[in-house]
């Protein structure tokens, strides 16, 4: 099984028996090169000392935001874990939260405070912020770029489980795959929550919520909720079930299911709220039932960066090509 890159030479990213990556160069003319990464081996800072890069970013940011870490990795070999771009995705949607937030209560604090599915809930849902211009171009903007990271990340998940598994992916990583295809194509999905939902109502609405597209717009938000935890729930079995199990900690078991708990919690309180929601009547719930799911999940979310195990890393090399038609051959 090979992972193959063509330039002058071509690289070949296999795996040993023990789960490590092993890069092959070759060039031309033969004379093999392999070098080999251990998941030990691999630490925030970027690899390469004077290689060219996106950000030169200080490493304790790097350690911090796998975002900056992504940025700052160098262009021409770089080792890297998938889950990396798994984080990131969670970063964007918090990025993006504070920024539209901040822009609409500072400017526009109605579309917050006479939200039209407010009466619904009785709290304030992360999304309030962003559901209505100008925030809703900016975060339908941000959030689009998690499209590229979540099928990035499934990409290099596959590639990794295959070459670690030889082409006879295990039930672990069989779960591991499908949960990452839901998780990208539920980031494609994502994008509709402007479209179903805040278009069928404006704050200050008088006449009630539009049922229906709420209910629309929850399910959208709790699919891709779902669709992160099994992704994330996925890498983390892929470790623990894996060669490299001695690198779980206690504290990413924890994490694991505190995190499970705050989706199902959040799913709950909410689709309860819709269900026994009648017009002119306050929540079924306390509003503090809601706000405290939505607090509970975004810490969690906000997390994966920090509480994901390590897992089996990946190195690419990527090459400029000087003879196109040798090349291409």
């Amino acid at each position: 099984q090979g992972f193959t890159f063509f330039g002058p030479q071509f690289v070949e990213v296999a795996a040993d028996h023990r789960g490590a990556m092993l890069r092959v160069s070759s060039n031309a003319v033969g004379a093999p090169v392999a070098v080999a990464a251990s998941p030990g081996q691999v630490t925030a800072k970027s690899q390469g000392g004077d290689s060219p890069a996106v950000c030169n970013c200080p490493k304790f940011l790097q350690d911090r935001s796998a975002l900056i870490k992504l940025l700052s990795q160098p262009l021409d070999s770089r080792i890297f874990e998938p889950k990396d771009y798994l984080a990131a995705t969670s970063e964007v949607f918090s990025y993006t939260l504070i920024i539209t937030w901040v822009l609409t209560f500072i400017w526009y604090p109605d579309q917050i405070f006479e939200h039209p599915a407010r009466p619904i809930i009785g709290s304030f849902n992360p999304c309030f912020g962003w559901d209505y211009a100008p925030a809703s171009y900016i975060g339908l903007t941000f959030c689009s770029v998690n499209v590229f990271l979540t099928y990035r990340y499934t990409w290099l998940e596959q590639t990794r489980a295959l070459l670690v598994s030889d082409g006879k992916l295990s039930a672990v990583q069989q779960f591991s795959k499908f949960a990452s295809y839901w998780l990208a194509l539920s980031s494609n999905v994502w994008l509709l929550l402007w479209l179903i939902g805040p278009n069928a109502d404006n704050p200050r609405d008088d006449d009630g919520p539009v049922m229906k597209a709420w209910f629309a717009h929850t399910g959208i938000f709790i699919n891709y909720a779902i669709a992160l935890f099994l992704a994330a729930f996925g890498n983390y079995l892929e470790v623990a079930y894996g060669p490299n199990s001695g690198v779980i900690e206690p504290k990413n078991t924890i994490f694991i299911w505190v995190y499970g708990i705050s989706g199902t919690y959040l799913g709950v309180v909410y689709v309860y709220d819709l269900v026994m929601y009648d017009f002119g009547e306050p929540p079924a719930l306390h509003p503090f039932f809601t706000q405290a799911a939505d607090v509970f999940w975004m810490a969690c979310m906000g997390s994966i960066t920090s509480f994901l195990p390590r897992e089996a890393p990946l190195r690419m090399t990527v090459e400029v090509i000087p003879d196109t038609e040798l090349a291409l051959d």
